[in-house]
C-alpha cells in the first residue's frame, strides 16, 4: 500500500507539472504572436527587408568585369557594379537595425538614403542604379502642399518618378513597316520617361536622372511625337539594333528641337544602353527578349 500512495502521488506531480510546462509554453507563443502582431510591418532585423529596401532599378554587374558600361542615368559606371539587391539588402540589414518601414514621405526618403549609403559601401556608385533621381523626386515633395495626397497613389517604396515612367512606357507592338507619316507614330516614338513639364513654370525641377531641368520640361509625348513625324517622313519601324538607335536619335533630337535638354528625360541612358550593343556577339539574342523600343536599360 506504501509503495502505491507513493506511486499516486509521484504521477500526479508529473501530470502537474507537464501542464505547468505545457500552458508556459503556450503563453510564450502567444504573448511572441501578440508582439509581432502589434509590432506590424517588420524591420530590417526581420525577413521583411527584402520589402523595404527600394530596387535597385538597374541590372547587376559581372564581379568579373574589368571594363565600364553605360549605367541607366547614361554615364559609364565600373562593369561590376551596381551589386546585387541580395547584396545590398545584407548591406541595409547590417547597418540598420530598425529600417523605417512606414510610407509617410520622411520613411521613404530614409529608406532611400540608406540604400544609396549600402551601395557606396559596397564600392559601386550611385549612378550605377536609378536611386539618386527617385530619391531626389521624393525630396522634391517635401515643399508640396499636395505631398499627402501624391504619396497615397504611390507603392511602399514608388516614387514620383517611378510613376511617371510607367505611365509612358507601354509599347504597341509593330505593326507592318508604316513610317512615321501614318497614325503609328505613336507606336514608333520612344516613351520619354518622365512626366511632362508646366508649360508655365519659370523655376527648375528634377529630372529622371537627377539633375535639374526646367520645369517647363519635358514637351508631352503629343508634341514630342508631332515633331518627329514633322521632321522624318520615314521613321525607322524595325526591331533591329539600328532601327532601334535611329529611333531614339531622332526622337532626342525633336527634345531638342523644342528647347528641352536630354536630362529631362530618360531617352540619353536608354539610346546608351543600345548603342552599348553594336560590339556585343550576342546582341540579336537581347534584342529579341525586347519589345519595340524597350532598351536594356529599360
Amino acid at each position: 500500500m506504501y509503495r502505491r500512495g507513493v506511486s499516486s502521488r509521484t504521477r500526479k506531480l508529473l501530470i502537474g507539472g507537464a501542464a505547468a510546462a505545457l500552458l508556459g509554453s503556450a503563453l510564450a507563443v502567444g504573448t511572441g504572436m501578440s508582439q509581432a502582431a502589434e509590432q506590424g510591418n517588420p524591420g530590417a532585423g526581420s525577413g521583411g527587408i527584402n520589402v523595404l529596401v527600394p530596387a535597385l532599378g538597374f541590372s547587376p554587374g559581372d564581379p568579373n568585369a574589368t571594363a565600364d558600361r553605360v549605367g541607366p542615368t547614361g554615364v559609364n559606371v565600373p562593369g561590376r557594379c551596381p551589386p546585387t539587391q541580395a547584396q545590398v539588402n545584407a548591406q541595409v540589414a547590417l547597418k540598420n537595425a530598425n529600417l523605417p518601414s512606414g510610407t509617410d514621405l520622411e520613411s521613404r526618403i530614409q529608406r532611400f538614403e540608406k540604400t544609396l549609403s549600402a551601395i557606396q559601401d559596397l564600392k559601386c556608385p550611385a549612378s550605377s542604379t536609378t536611386l539618386l533621381g527617385r530619391l531626389k523626386s521624393l525630396t522634391a515633395l517635401r515643399g508640396n502642399a499636395n505631398r499627402d495626397n501624391v504619396l497615397r497613389g504611390l507603392g511602399l517604396n514608388e516614387t514620383p518618378a517611378d510613376r511617371a515612367a510607367a505611365a509612358g512606357s507601354g509599347d504597341p507592338a509593330a505593326t507592318g513597316s508604316a513610317g512615321a507619316g501614318s497614325g503609328n507614330i505613336n507606336a514608333l516614338v520612344p516613351a520619354l520617361g518622365f512626366s511632362p513639364g508646366d508649360p508655365n513654370a519659370t523655376a527648375d525641377r528634377v529630372g529622371p536622372t537627377g539633375v535639374n531641368v526646367p520645369g517647363r520640361c519635358p514637351p508631352t509625348q503629343a508634341q514630342v511625337n508631332a515633331q518627329v513625324a514633322l521632321k522624318n517622313a520615314n521613321l525607322p519601324s524595325g526591331t533591329d539594333l539600328e532601327s532601334r538607335i535611329q529611333r531614339f536619335e531622332k526622337t532626342l533630337s525633336a527634345i531638342q528641337d523644342l528647347k528641352c535638354p536630354a536630362s529631362s528625360t530618360t531617352l540619353l541612358g536608354r539610346l546608351n544602353s543600345l548603342t552599348a550593343l553594336r560590339g556585343n556577339a550576342n546582341r540579336d539574342n537581347v534584342l529579341r527578349g525586347l519589345g519595340l523600343n524597350e532598351t536594356p536599360a529599360g
